[in-house]
């Protein structure tokens, strides 16, 4: 009799983890819940002003009316936190990005800084014919 008791009672416990194993693959999250270890903010010495949701074009072209060598927009593009700087004297423009899901990084485009933002603004990305790609990295470091 205390056998059969034991083997019930460890089915038992066998048959709740199991069940508290399943259960946990139905709320797998789809995103991260906690604040990035990375703050996202703009280098100092850069004027930013925040547009809140909006599109890449929307956000460059509010970067060629900026005034200012040095300036930015603050943004949300489909739930990623955006800024965009433009550093007019160095003709280097930056994105930083922070994904719904976690994923921090960094793109970086040189040169032609007036010539990136026009297309940008028709075309919604900064990689116009004929210049050089972003280099971009993560920014968990």
């Amino acid at each position: 009799m205390k056998r059969l008791l034991i083997v019930i009672a460890a089915l038992a416990i066998v048959a709740g983890v199991f069940f508290a194993m399943v259960s946990s693959l139905q709320h797998e999250p789809t995103g991260r819940d906690e604040a990035p270890a990375v703050i996202l903010r703009a280098p100092d010495g850069f004027v930013v002003g925040s547009i809140g949701e909006s599109t890449f074009a929307a956000a460059a072209a509010a970067l060629q009316t900026a005034a200012g060598d040095r300036v930015g927009v603050d943004f949300s593009d489909n739930g990623d936190k955006v800024i965009l700087i433009a550093d007019h004297i160095a003709q280097e423009i930056t994105e930083m990005r922070a994904a719904r899901t976690g994923t921090l990084v960094e793109r970086t485009w040189s040169d032609g800084v007036d010539r990136r933002l026009a297309w940008a603004v028709d075309n919604g990305n900064l990689d116009a014919p004929g210049m050089a790609p972003a280099t971009g990295k993560n920014l968990y470091h």
